[in-house]
Formats: C-alpha cells, structure tokens, sequence
C-alpha cells in the first residue's frame, strides 16, 4: 500500500492498521527524513532507528508533511524489528500533535459549528491506556455530543491556539468525532417555533422511539422527524408541520 503525505497522514494510516491489528512495517520518506515504524497486530513494536528513543522517533516520522509511506504487510517481525516496546498508537497521535501549531490545526479541524462526541473503541481492544495530559483530558470531558466545537472550545477555559491543538490531536487520534447529525439544530428550531412545548416534544420523541442521540443514523432521523411531525400536526395542523419539520431536516444535514 503506497500512499503520498499529502493524501493521507501517517496517523491516519497507523490508526487504520490498528483497527485491523495488522503485523508489519510502515516505510516513511519524506523531505525532512525517512524511517521505518514497526506494528505487530496493531501495536507500535519498534523502529528503524533502534539507538534513539521509539517516542521521539515516531513522532519524527508523523510530522513529516511531504513524501510517501507504504506499508509491507508481513506474517510476523523478526526479533530486531520487535524492539520490546508496546504502545498504543493513539498516544502516537496525541504526542505528534502536541507539536503542531495552532494555524496547523485551525485548517484541519472542521468548522465551529460541527457538533462533537466520544468516538467508540476502535478494533477488538477492550481498553486502552491514554497518555493525556490534564488539559486534554479536562477538555475531553466537555465533549458531550450536544456541543459544538467552538462551545467546547471557550467552556474548556483554554487559550484558542491551545484548545485547537487539542481538539486536533484528539479528532486525529479517533478519541472524539464529529456527530452525523445536528440534533441541538432541531431542538432549537423546535424551541423558536413552539417554545418550551417544543424541546418537550422532541425530548419526548427520543424517549418513545427510545433513540440515543450520539449514535443517530439516517433512519433514526427520519422516524424522528416523521414523530414531530404528528405531533405537531395535532397543535398547528400539517401545512405548519410540514414547514417546521423541513426547517429541521435541513439544519440537521452536515
């Protein structure tokens, strides 16, 4: 598999290979150096350069901007390859992105306005043990699947080039993720239409279809929308249920 650096990321990459816990070496070559990264069933096992340090060597490799990786599947690692250290390739992510900028980030990260939420565990692992740091993990706390990006952003307390740099590192990493849908979207547009009655109903829908907003697919959406709309063609009848619930539709698509 061979793929340019400004296509893809190494992190992306490495976190594709971890989900499927494959065995083998990533070939990293670009303007600034060239490397080897060594995953035996999804785990960061070791590097070419066995003198330095695995940390500092693997971040070296994913901040490269220009150039190519390719990765050479193999049946095991030979025991100079397997280098006696294991880490989870998340922490990886999370260190490389310690050291971006934050105008890096800002071009990275998708809008303000896209609502994130707790990515699930990628792979078979049961756990996994996250090196973050106490910034991180206070603002990782915030993402609740209800804000926004820039609200989490300003509740973390965080300078903006910070915050971003976090966020960065913490969408790269597969930990948090943007939200399919815009659910606040509809509660809000059901609120200035209907006031308090109208939050009532869509928290009433959600109990009734027994719906779980974080993890909302395109279907689920539409059994929501089709709820509201009974319901609110009951109050105000299907001419201004129609319009309500179209208004929804469109502010709940990405």
């Amino acid at each position: 598999m061979f793929a340019e650096l400004s296509n893809v990321s190494v992190g992306g990459m490495l976190r594709l290979l971890a989900v499927h816990r494959q065995t083998g070496k990533l070939r990293v070559k670009g303007e600034d150096g060239e490397g080897e990264i060594y995953i035996q069933d999804g785990t960061i096992v070791g590097t070419s350069k066995i003198a330095g340090k695995l940390h500092e060597e693997v971040v070296r490799l994913l901040v490269l901007k220009k150039g190519y990786f390719q990765f050479e599947k193999a049946e095991s690692l030979n025991s100079k390859q397997q280098q006696g250290h294991e880490e989870e390739i998340e922490n990886f992510i999370l260190e490389a992105s310690r050291t971006i900028v934050s105008q890096e980030a800002a071009e990275y990260l998708p809008g303000d306005e896209v609502v994130l939420q707790l990515a699930p565990v990628a792979g078979e692992k049961e756990w996994m043990k996250l090196n973050l740091l106490r910034d991180e993990w206070d603002l990782l706390t915030r993402v609740n699947g209800d804000d926004s990006l820039g609200t989490v952003r300003e509740k973390s307390g965080l300078c903006k080039g910070r915050a971003l740099q976090i966020l960065y590192g913490l969408l790269s990493a597969g930990i948090i993720r943007r939200t399919r849908f815009r659910i606040p979207k509809v509660i809000e547009i059901a609120t200035r239409e209907l006031g308090n009655m109208g939050e009532a109903l869509v928290r009433e829908a959600f109990r009734k279809l027994k719906l779980d907003q974080s993890r909302m697919h395109m279907k689920q959406l539409i059994d929501l929308l089709n709820e509201l709309e009974r319901n609110i063609t009951l109050l105000l009848g299907p001419t201004r249920a129609k319009y309500i619930v179209g208004i929804m539709w469109e502010g709940s698509k990405r």
